[in-house]
C-alpha cells in the first residue's frame, strides 16, 4: 500500500466516494454539548405559557381526546379536514436563530470493532480528549484503523486511546459505512473501537426522519416522526446508558443514517417542527413508535405511534398535532427554549 505524507495507509478506491458529499451538504458548525443538569431543568419548566423564555419548556396544550378511541372519533367526525394550528407561523425562519439549534447529542455509531475506516471531506483534524491537535487527515483519503486496547493504530503512528476526528469548516466525517455532520470521537476499548458522533440534536434528526420513514411519505407524517424522535432522543439523553453516549444508531434506539438517511423534506419537517417534544407534567414522554399497529401492539403493548398509521392519517388531509394527538393521547406539545450554561 502507498503510504501518505502522514504515513498512514491510503485507501485509493475511497476516493470517488470521499469527495462527492462536499458537492451536495452546507457547512455545519459544532457547539459543546449542554450538561444533563441543565436539560433537567428545563425540561421542568412551566407550562402552558404564551411566550419563550430561557430555562423553561414552552408549552401549548394538545387539543382533544384523552384517549386513543376519543381521538379516533374525533378525527372521523371531522371528515378528514385538518384544524388546529401549529406553534409558529413562520417556523422555517428559526432553522438558524432558535437556541434549540445549539443542543448536541453524541450518538454511537459503531461499537466493537476490531478495523474500521475514517475519513473527512475537507482538511479533518485530530484531537486528544483535551482539544489540543495531534494531526491533520489531508480531504478524500480513507484510513484503515486497528484497535490496539490502549491505542489505535493509524499504521506508522498510533494516536492515543481516545481521540477526536473534527472536519475543518464544510466538512463531514466517514465512518465506516456513513457520512456525518459534526464531529466523531474513537475509543480504543478491550473489545473494540467505539466511533461517537457529536452532533446538533436538529442535525441528527434530519436522519433519523429519513432513517425511520420514507422521505416521500407526506410532510405531516413526517413532521410527527421529528417530534416523536425528538421526544425519544431527549428521554435517552436524560438517562444516558454510557458516560461516552446517549444512544445508539440502530433498530434498537432509532435508525441513524448520518448524511444516507437525509432528504430535503426531513429536513423541512425538522425545521417546521424545531424544538418541539412531547411531555406530560413537565417531563419529557418517551415517545416510542414502530412501524405498524401491529408491532407497535407487540413491541410495545400498543402505547405508541404507527408509522404507517401516521402516514394514512397525513394523507387523509390531518395535520401533525392530530396525528400525535391520536397516538399519544393527553400529552402536551412543548417547546425547548435552550440557553448556553454558565460557565
Amino acid at each position: 500500500m502507498l503510504k501518505s505524507r502522514l504515513g498512514f495507509n491510503r485507501l485509493h478506491w475511497l476516493l470517488p466516494l470521499l469527495l462527492a458529499p462536499t458537492l451536495l451538504i452546507g457547512a455545519v458548525a459544532i457547539s459543546a454539548p449542554y450538561s444533563r443538569s441543565v436539560v433537567k431543568r428545563l425540561l421542568l419548566g412551566q407550562q402552558h405559557q404564551t411566550s419563550f423564555s430561557p430555562k423553561q419548556v414552552v408549552t401549548q396544550p394538545m387539543e382533544g381526546a384523552q384517549s386513543r378511541a376519543d381521538a379516533k372519533d374525533k378525527l372521523a367526525s371531522q371528515s378528514n379536514q385538518p384544524v388546529g394550528q401549529s406553534l409558529s407561523q413562520n417556523q422555517s425562519s428559526l432553522a438558524t436563530s432558535h437556541p434549540a439549534t445549539d443542543m448536541v447529542i453524541n450518538v454511537a455509531v459503531v461499537s466493537s470493532a476490531s478495523r474500521l475506516t475514517i475519513a473527512t471531506s475537507t482538511t479533518g483534524i485530530i484531537k486528544n480528549d483535551s482539544g489540543r491537535g495531534l494531526r491533520s487527515l489531508p480531504a478524500g483519503v480513507g484510513y484503515s484503523l486497528q484497535n490496539l486496547g490502549e491505542a489505535i493504530d493509524f499504521g506508522s503512528w498510533k494516536s492515543p486511546r481516545s481521540i477526536w476526528i473534527e472536519p475543518t469548516p464544510g466538512g463531514y466525517v466517514f465512518v465506516a459505512n456513513h457520512w456525518y455532520r459534526g464531529k466523531v470521537r474513537l475509543i480504543a476499548q478491550e473489545n473494540g473501537l467505539l466511533a461517537v458522533n457529536q452532533v446538533k440534536l436538529e442535525e441528527y434528526l434530519y436522519s433519523v426522519v429519513g432513517s425511520e420513514m420514507w422521505s416521500e411519505w407526506p410532510i405531516e407524517a413526517l413532521k410527527a416522526q421529528a417530534v416523536a424522535a425528538r421526544s425519544y432522543a431527549l428521554a435517552r439523553y436524560l438517562e444516558a446508558p454510557s458516560p461516552f453516549y446517549h444512544l445508539g444508531a440502530t433498530e434498537a434506539w432509532q435508525v441513524y443514517k448520518g448524511l444516507d438517511g437525509e432528504a430535503a423534506s426531513t429536513r423541512a419537517a425538522v425545521v417546521q417542527t424545531l424544538g418541539q417534544v412531547l411531555t406530560d407534567k413537565g417531563a419529557i414522554v418517551d415517545a416510542l413508535y414502530a412501524s405498524t399497529d401491529e408491532v407497535t401492539a407487540k413491541a410495545h403493548k400498543g402505547v405508541g405511534m404507527s408509522q404507517e398509521g401516521a402516514r394514512d392519517l397525513a394523507k387523509q388531509g390531518q395535520d401533525y398535532l392530530h396525528i400525535l394527538q391520536f397516538y399519544y393521547p393527553g400529552t402536551t406539545l412543548s417547546r425547548l427554549q435552550l440557553t448556553p450554561p454558565k460557565h
